[in-house]
């Protein structure tokens, strides 16, 4: 019973980790969006920020899903 909810967590958990992603990205952009005196710094900053991101999203779902297949 408990490996069949535990299993059930999986897509719920990779979905969360989207919204959280997309909603950092929104605050990076709000935020640079206050640098647009410098056009060229404000994309570079973003950039670098939104692929550390994407990093770390990448890192952060393959350890949930070791996670969750070490529970079943």
């Amino acid at each position: 019973i408990v490996k069949k909810q535990i299993s059930r967590l999986k897509e719920p958990s990779l979905k969360c980790v989207d919204l959280v992603v997309m909603e950092l990205c929104n605050v990076v952009r709000v935020c640079t969006d206050k640098m647009a005196r410098y056009p060229r710094l404000r994309d570079e900053t973003e950039r670098i920020i939104a692929t550390h991101i994407r990093e770390r999203e990448q890192k952060c779902k393959e350890q949930l899903i070791t996670l969750i297949d070490c529970e079943l």
